[in-house]
């Protein structure tokens, strides 16, 4: 019999067999003998559930090799921060310095872009990606010069701020709902009319080709025939070229004098926003359905959650609230309800048409009423010409803005129920020229 002294390297412990086997079990003692010894120079093995062998009295046990360590939670990629981390790299790049523990804001180091932070941090973002993919990515090939994105920044920026002080002397009210509604009017009319020809098979004509003949647009013509190439390659040309005469029209308005004598200035940003903003990001995308349905989609789900959130995130049962809606009960606290709104109706209708009278015209709110009432204090009113009276625009009655018509042209309320349509069209007429002219231009309904 040998002792441990003349015995080979200790070997790692042998797990227990299960209960039954012939083989003895190994004693305690070598055990933990053998795995000190070992310790120094292999990691431990996995202990079995099995096992009855005491443990090692070291410390925690160290993690499998195969496996990872937690991965730290990443950043959000469109929080603030991110967004601003991703300006400074690109934008503001010869103002870092990473001595610096707190860098100064963006409002310092960037000409602000409209009258909100906010909104200009979204912007900036947007203009940080067009310039680095589109040209950083051949300009540092060049030079590694800043001067040149820090001049198409402050040019961008003069833009929008022109773009916004222009647009705040918009009558948006007309614009949104009687103007935009009325192309979409002609729009779906046109559209109707072209797939609903008075022809037929064989002789039945292209619906490109009615509808441009009911719309022509210089940027669709001619009609492109996919068996046609060189109808393709015409329409794709003449669409170009009015994408860059309507944007070098727009930079001939917003450009500063000494900017617009510079060629090669409006060649790269008429480049940029025909190309790169009406072209890929207008027209390419957010024009397809697929980008639309997707808007929605998102819009859907933010009120969603929004909505969660406030009812805290316990939704009614289906079964419960079928069983409620069923029940007497039910009936009687929904009749209830429906009585409470209709007198909440009343109330706010005739608080309306009583408050109406303080209400400022609808003139008085642009800049255009504020020039003629000046104008009468002098006595220039009588000096107007024929023309420039029939220049000024001419106020519409918001209730006979063409969004109502738009939306019932949609809906085909003619076609569906023409009841519903001509009672809509009586209350209108009645409204706008009936006793008193409620609804007609700074009528009490129509301020």
């Amino acid at each position: 019999m040998t002792t441990a002294a003349a015995q080979g390297p200790a070997r790692a412990p042998t797990p227990l067999l299960p209960h039954g086997s012939s083989r003895a079990s190994p004693d305690p003692e070598a055990v933990a003998a053998s795995a000190s010894a070992s310790a120094s120079r292999q990691p431990p093995a996995p202990e079995t559930p099995g096992s009855k062998g005491p443990k090692p009295s070291t410390g925690a046990p160290p993690a499998p090799p195969g496996r990872r360590g937690a991965r730290a939670p990443t950043a959000d990629p469109v929080s603030d921060r991110v967004t601003t981390l991703l300006i400074r790299r690109i934008l503001c790049s010869q103002h870092l310095d990473k001595g610096k523990a707190t860098p100064p804001p963006l409002e310092d180091l960037l000409p602000p872009l409209t009258s909100r932070n906010d909104v200009d941090l979204q912007l900036y973002a947007l203009i940080a990606i067009i310039l680095r993919e589109f040209v950083q990515n051949w300009y540092n090939k060049i030079t590694p010069d800043e001067t040149f994105v820090a001049e198409i920044v402050q040019i961008i920026a003069h833009i929008t701020r022109t773009l916004e002080q222009r647009l705040r002397k918009v009558d948006l009210e007309s614009l949104l709902f009687d103007e935009i509604p009325s192309l979409l009017d002609q729009h779906v009319t046109a559209y109707r009319t072209a797939h609903d020809p008075i022809d037929h098979h064989p002789i039945k004509t292209n619906p490109r080709e009615i509808y441009h003949s009911l719309c022509p647009l210089p940027a669709l013509s001619p009609a492109p025939r996919p068996s046609d190439p060189v109808s393709l390659a015409e329409q794709s040309g003449n669409e170009v070229a009015y994408r860059q005469l309507l944007v070098h029209a727009l930079l001939a308005v917003v450009l500063p004098t000494e900017d617009l004598e510079n060629d090669c200035l409006t060649a790269l940003v008429g480049q940029i926003f025909s190309e790169l903003i009406v072209a890929n990001a207008v027209a390419n995308k957010l024009s397809e359905p697929w980008m639309i349905y997707e808007m929605l989609i998102i819009v859907s789900r933010v009120v969603q959650e929004r909505r969660a959130a406030k009812m805290g995130g316990a939704p009614m049962a289906g079964g419960t609230r079928r069983s409620l809606s069923a029940s007497i009960q039910g009936l009687f606290w929904t009749f209830l309800q429906w009585c409470f709104l209709a007198v909440s109706c009343g109330r706010m209708l005739i608080t309306i048409f009583v408050a109406s009278r303080s209400v400022p015209f609808r003139a008085s709110r642009g800049a255009g009423h504020h020039d003629d009432l000046a104008n009468e204090q002098v006595g220039l009113k009588k000096e107007a010409s024929w023309s420039e009276t029939r220049s000024r625009p001419v106020k519409t009655p918001v209730l006979a803005f063409r969004c109502w018509a738009a939306a019932s042209n949609l809906m085909e309320t003619e076609v569906r129920m023409p009841w519903l349509h001509g009672t809509l069209s009586l209350l209108q007429w009645m409204a706008m020229t009936g006793p008193g002219h409620v609804a007609d231009v700074n009528g009490r309904l129509d301020r």
